[in-house]
């Protein structure tokens, strides 16, 4: 099912990238505002404080009256039109502040400010001018930017000016930040959306593989032309999960090829069988003989089915709970079980064991797999010969050891005697009444408990296979090995 285009992960990567830069970009243009806007004021004010500075400074050559510094201050900045204002102020006196000169653009009375900020202004004198912003002022519809500073003879200059060019510069200004963040925004957006895109093109192409294939066609994989990032990564990671797939598959029809043949056979003996019955009459050994042989036949059947259904179980058995198993009793409970036979082919089966301690596993597992190498054992050692099987440890890694003296194996065929149905020697197989299952259930036991296997064989001298389990916790005290055969 195809995402919607407004669900798709491409989609919301981008909109939580624009959204992510977008509050990026407001942050700065922000910033950027503010930085601007302090800058203006502290230019403006820096002007203000010039301004009465200069004031004060002309009063004070001898015989400048207040009016003239006041004029000539204000033709000096014919340029940029301040208002100025020389007040009289005495506040320990408790008098209200009186007019000592002003610039012609104030009229009288039209630039007095409230007497609580001539009060500030001559207590901070000593720390520099006060400036405020003063709003609904006569002289101007705007507000003005106003500078006091107190002198010594109990007066303060008084300079004002109008913000409406700062606050026009400061509104352009915005106008051309928000329109150059918008426009960065829009641009930054298409190209991210563009590389997103881009970046997820793979996971595109692996969605499109994954539909293409399908259990009849596993060959396909994924070009990835040698990245090395996260989606190479990903895409290696589903090129070797098809691989795993296609060799799985491949086993089954393997395995699915194999049952068939090895239920085939039996049942065509059967029916073969059967069919020659139906021919004529037949004599009663006859038909005791065909009898015998069918019930040969069911029995292999079922032997081989019984093998399926367990391999089946062992799959199964990795969601079970382990228990604790000591591999010196099953191998005692193993030996007893099969003295009889052992007997019956001439053979000594000898049982040496070293307790290594409590091995973590599925006892009723591992004791088929001890069975399993017991009988492969047994069938193929002929009579005179020895069947031994120990129980040791080392660096605390319990060792179960079957050897034996028989006819061995060959070593082309010791890399595929533990796959399903492969059988050495068909035809003593059949004679013995093999199934080709039991080693590749002796290798699904070990694999289930963690052991490794390794085969040591010469043919006409021998066969031992040695299954070492994983480390215990601690290991345990040797005691003196015991022989039960």
């Amino acid at each position: 099912m195809k995402p919607l285009r407004f669900r798709s992960l491409t989609f919301r990567l981008t909109i939580w990238y624009v959204v992510l830069l977008g509050l990026l970009v407001a942050l700065f243009l922000g910033f950027s505002f503010k930085h601007t806007r302090n800058n203006a004021r502290e230019d403006l004010d820096e002007s203000l404080r010039e301004t009465a500075l200069r004031v004060a400074t002309l009063w004070q050559r001898r015989g400048v009256t207040w009016e003239q510094a006041v004029a000539g201050v204000e033709e000096e900045s014919e340029s940029r039109r301040s208002f100025i204002l020389v007040v009289e102020f005495e506040a320990h006196k408790n008098k209200e502040p009186r007019e000592l000169a002003r610039s012609s653009s104030v009229p009288t009375g039209a630039f007095l400010l409230d007497r609580d900020l001539y009060v500030q202004a001559e207590s901070s004198g000593r720390d520099g001018p006060l400036f405020r912003t003063i709003r609904g002022s006569a002289l101007a519809p705007s507000p003005l930017r106003v500078c006091l500073l107190e002198t010594r003879d109990d007066a303060v200059i008084q300079v004002g000016r109008t913000t409406v060019r700062m606050a026009g510069e400061l509104r352009n200004l915005a106008i051309l930040l928000v329109l150059a963040g918008t426009l960065f925004l829009v641009l930054a957006s298409l190209g991210g959306g563009l590389i997103i895109r881009k970046a997820l093109r793979p996971v595109v192409g692996i969605t499109q593989a994954a539909r293409r294939i399908t259990a009849e066609d596993l060959s396909l994989r994924i070009q990835t032309r040698r990245r090395r990032d996260e989606i190479g990564e990903l895409v290696e990671t589903f090129n070797a999960m098809i691989a795993r797939l296609e060799e799985s598959v491949g086993r089954i029809r393997q395995f699915s090829a194999d049952v068939s043949h090895e239920l085939r056979t039996p049942l065509t003996i059967i029916r073969g069988e059967i069919e020659v019955l139906q021919r004529k009459e037949r004599s009663h050994e006859e038909y005791r003989s065909v009898l015998e042989s069918t019930l040969e036949e069911a029995r292999r059947m079922e032997a081989i089915i019984d093998d399926l259904l367990l391999l089946g179980r062992i799959g199964a058995s990795a969601r079970r709970a382990l228990e604790k198993v000591s591999l010196a009793d099953l191998a005692a409970r193993v030996a007893e079980g099969r003295k009889p036979a052992a007997a019956r082919q001439e053979v000594d089966l000898v049982v040496t064991a070293a307790d290594p301690g409590n091995v973590p596993g599925d006892a009723s597992l591992l004791e088929r797999l001890l069975a399993n190498l017991v009988d492969n054992a047994i069938r193929y050692t002929p009579p005179g010969g020895r069947i031994e099987v120990k129980v040791e440890e080392e660096d605390g890694r319990p060792i179960l050891t079957v050897a034996d003296t028989g006819i061995g194996i060959p070593a082309e065929s010791l890399p595929r005697i533990f796959d399903r149905f492969y059988v050495v020697d068909p035809a003593r197989c059949k004679e013995n009444g093999g199934t080709g299952l039991g080693l590749s259930i002796v290798k699904s036991v070990a694999d289930r408990h963690g052991a490794m296997i390794e085969v040591r064989s010469e043919t006409g001298r021998g066969t031992a296979f040695e299954i070492r389990f994983p480390r215990t916790a601690a290991a345990p005290a040797s005691t003196a090995p015991g022989d039960t055969g």
